[in-house]
């Protein structure tokens, strides 16, 4: 008798352990990890030792996978198309995968590196799939997109199909398809700016070098707006301006930074250097109207003010070039560096 309760008491011990690991299993889901290049390693979690992978594994929530100058990885959560290809010199963890086939929340974070990020499907209202960074926290519903993480923590995405949204230290966004963003740790949203490669975003975001020359050394007057007749907020020196900001799309006006804001001066020969992946462009008639994120390093190569006092008369006729400042300049091409 006690030996069959023995039996009884055992069996349902196990039958209990069974459902558990059921629960388990369903509370927490595994995806695959597929090596596509040699240089792949995996953190598990609660572990102290990186493990070599040389083809294939499963990977759950806590799991860190790393890859060398050489590796690459794909981690797929769902064979219909929702994966991440893990590039060379990467870290990304699993931090959350739970819920079922049709219903899922899932929550990943780029430490460091370059991802790219598939989600074929458009997800249900009860699903969730967002990405951390240093910078942002990026959301997806069904879309294709790209992350990269410096050693700094700056971080930035690029979205190839659909709509992201980015969500910064203070402020919130969407970016649409053939756009990227960009932030620092712990910091603001950049503009959202049109790119398709990290170096063209950049670019768009940091400037590209120039070198601006005038005749007789005279000033260039400085507009908040693209165009002739725009507010002059004051001049500058052609030897201070060594960035350039974005240009018009067809009027030759060319944006910098003056005085701890955008302004725009006049150019009909610029020629910007070769290492410039992309310079934003903007409509003819844009103005400036002071929500434009300004670049996150403002330093040398920004325009600043010249003595020269601006002219008495307020009227129309103070936005007119005086001897001492001139309404167009001209540019050759800097040296990159």
């Amino acid at each position: 008798m006690l030996r069959f309760k023995g039996r009884v008491l055992l069996a349902t011990v196990l039958v209990l352990g069974m459902a558990l690991g059921i629960v388990q299993s369903q509370s927490d889901r595994a995806a695959i990890l597929e090596v596509l290049s040699p240089g792949v390693e995996i953190l598990r979690t609660g572990t102290d030792n990186w493990l070599p992978i040389s083809v294939e594994s499963v990977v759950g929530v806590g799991d860190i996978v790393r890859t060398d100058d050489t590796g690459t990885a794909r981690v797929t959560f769902f064979a219909d198309g929702v994966d991440t290809e893990v590039l060379p010199n990467s870290e990304y963890r699993i931090d959350a995968f739970q819920g079922d086939d049709t219903s899922f929340t899932l929550r990943v974070s780029v430490l460091f590196g370059q991802t790219r990020q598939r989600l074929q499907r458009v997800l249900d209202a009860a699903s969730s799939y967002s990405i951390d960074t240093p910078g942002m926290t990026l959301a997806a519903r069904g879309t294709q997109f790209a992350v990269r993480v410096e050693d700094t923590g700056r971080s930035a995405m690029l979205v190839s199909e659909g709509v992201v949204a980015a969500d910064g230290a203070s402020d919130e966004t969407e970016v649409p398809a053939e756009f990227g963003i960009r932030a620092p740790e712990d910091g603001p949203l950049s503009d959202v700016v049109r790119a398709s490669t990290f170096d063209e975003l950049d670019s768009a975001l940091d400037g590209c070098t120039v070198t601006v020359t005038t005749p007789d050394d005279v000033s260039i007057n400085v507009r908040n707006a693209p165009n002739v007749d725009a507010e002059l907020i004051g001049y500058a020196n052609a030897a201070d301006i060594g960035l350039f900001y974005g240009r018009t799309t067809s009027t030759g006006w060319y944006r910098i930074v003056f005085e701890d804001q955008y302004g725009w001066i006049l150019s009909s020969s610029a020629q910007i250097t070769d290492s410039c992946s992309m310079l934003r462009e903007f409509d003819d008639d844009y103005v400036e109207d002071g929500s434009s994120v300004l670049p996150q390093s403002v330093t040398s190569g920004d325009a600043e003010a010249t003595e020269e006092p601006a002219p008495d008369d307020a009227s129309d006729e103070a936005a007119e070039p005086t001897p001492e400042a001139t309404e167009e300049a001209t540019e050759e091409a800097g040296s990159g560096s």
